[in-house]
């Protein structure tokens, strides 16, 4: 995907994992997009999925997030 669209984005669904009733895991943007000088490919987007859960999409793991 994109690096540039995934940054803009505010709605993700995981390309594998799951919910309980079969559906796609989605999650939705929870804050600022982080980026660093010295390194301009790194960014750090925060998410929350479920009811409680938080985590975040960054460089390594942002081939397996799509944006709806």
């Amino acid at each position: 995907m994109n690096t540039r669209l995934i940054k803009t984005a505010t709605n993700f669904e995981h390309k594998t994992a799951t919910n309980a009733d079969g559906t796609r895991l989605r999650a939705r943007r929870n804050g600022a997009t982080k980026t660093w000088k010295t390194r301009p490919g790194n960014f750090r987007i925060p998410v929350k999925h479920g009811l409680y859960q938080y985590g975040y999409i960054d460089h390594n793991n942002h081939l397996e997030w799509v944006s709806v």
